[in-house]
């Protein structure tokens, strides 16, 4: 299984380059909800900063014309590492 660390860089580099063919795996299903709700208005970005929480969770700033953060709830599913929760959260 890959590292949490590792899992949460790639996913956010998949964020910032579109690809949500490999996104649409890092969600358990009680995430999907509140992930279709954040990709109605999606985030455009070139780059990205995570900042760990502790207790499997980050924030993650997603920074473009403007810097969207997304705080996100990390559990291992199955063997792999996948949101369990997600919201946007206002930058501090």
């Amino acid at each position: 299984m890959a590292d949490l660390r590792a899992t949460q860089e790639r996913h956010a580099q998949d964020v910032v380059s579109g690809n949500v063919a490999s996104l649409m795996g890092d969600f358990t299903p009680n995430a999907m909800a509140k992930v279709m709700a954040l990709a109605a208005n999606p985030i455009t970005a070139t780059r990205f900063e995570i900042k760990d929480l502790g207790n499997n969770e980050v924030e993650i700033s997603y920074i473009g014309e403007k810097t969207r953060v997304v705080w996100s709830k990390w559990v291992e599913n199955g063997g792999k590492w996948q949101i369990d929760d997600v919201k946007e959260v206002t930058p501090s």
